[in-house]
Order: structure tokens, then sequence, then C-alpha cells
């Protein structure tokens, strides 16, 4: 039987009834009118960019650079060795109270800078870890190096008494390397301390 437009219809093929829209035919999608296949909406992008990252891609803020937890190790081990050497200065000026004049007042003097320089390294190196301040730690180290140089001064400057000799010159050489070799940690530290790393690391835990 022919339909409304005069078409006869193809084998296998029901016709349409009035009102009712054909079943969609499995296979390739349906073309709509046009002659444009349909294909699916694309995938929306990540947000953060068309990276597909979001925003801080790269170190994430707030995470400890390996700067600043070397730069607070070398203050613990600092301070530890200090505090021997402090320990051991103070003995010999209990043991020597007696004794007065500008060497003894000088000792103390040293004594006291040691102990609050191990101090300022150890509540220095915690705040450092926290990402509370540096103030600290760079006094800490600062003065270390200072009290090393001291030494080293000290050490040099001794005065052999007029005798001439390879023994007491090797002496005298082998300590002023003692407080050079003191010095390496609070230099390491302090350039650590100092470094873009821990300055960036300082200033987002203050900003949070």
């Amino acid at each position: 039987m022919s339909n409304e437009y005069g078409q006869q219809p193809q084998h296998g093929q029901q016709s349409p009834v009035p009102g009712f829209a054909p079943p969609p035919q499995s296979g390739y999608p349906q073309t709509p009118p046009g002659g444009q296949p349909m294909y699916p909406a694309q995938q929306q992008p990540y947000p953060g960019g068309p990276g597909g990252y979001g925003p801080g891609y790269g170190q994430q803020p707030g995470v400890r650079p390996g700067s600043v937890t070397g730069a607070a190790v070398l203050g613990f081990i600092q301070a530890g060795i200090t505090l021997i050497t402090t320990g051991i200065l103070f003995i010999g000026l209990f043991g020597t109270v007696s004794v007065q004049g500008g060497e003894a007042a000088l000792g103390w003097l040293i004594a006291i800078a040691q102990l609050a320089g191990l101090v300022l390294l150890i509540f220095g190196a915690v705040q450092l870890m926290s990402g509370t301040s540096r103030a600290l730690y760079l006094v800490g180290v600062i003065l270390e190096l200072v009290i090393c140089a001291y030494y080293l001064i000290s050490f040099l400057a001794i005065d052999t008494g007029g005798v001439v000799g390879s023994q007491f010159e090797d002496m005298k050489n082998a300590l002023a390397v003692v407080p050079v070799i003191f010095a390496i940690m609070p230099l390491i530290g302090l350039i650590l301390a100092l470094g873009q790393a821990t300055t960036t690391y300082v200033s987002s835990a203050r900003n949070r």
C-alpha cells in the first residue's frame, strides 16, 4: 500500500503510525535534519588552565624545604658540640675561681657567650623548622662564628716564649685548625638559612 506521499514502503519496513515517531535504529547515530551527524558533547577540561593542572603546580605551599631541615639539623649538632666545650670551660673556670684578673673575666665572658649561642641555636632551629622565624637561628650561628674567630686569633697569637722548634709550631697549628673546623657547620647553616627556599618557606608560614 502507498503512504500519503504516494511512495511504496520498502520490504521489511513498517509504515509509521500517525502521531508516533519511528523507533531509533541501532548502529550509527541518527542524522538530524540538515545533514550534520550528532556527536557527544566534548569533555570539559579540568579546572585550573588548559594544561589540566590545578593552581600551585609544583612545590606545594607550606612544605618544608630541604634547606630548612638541613640548617636545623646542623644547628642541633653545633649546639651539642658547644654544650660539651662550654661544660669543659665552666669546669675550668670554677677550678680557678680564686684567680682574678682580665684573663679570668674574659674566660667567663666567652663561657657565657657559648652558653647563649647553644640556647639560641636550639630554640632558633625549632622556630626555623616550624616557619615561625629565623631570627634566633641567624643570631645563634653568627655568634658561633664570632666565637670561632676569637679562638682562631687566640691560638695564632700564642707566645711560644722564644722557643723555636717544630713541635711547638705543629701544636700551635693544630690548635688553630680546631676553631676552623667548628666554624664549618655554622657557616653552612647560615648560608642555608639565608637561601631563597628558606625565605619563601618562612614568608608563607607567616601568611598562613
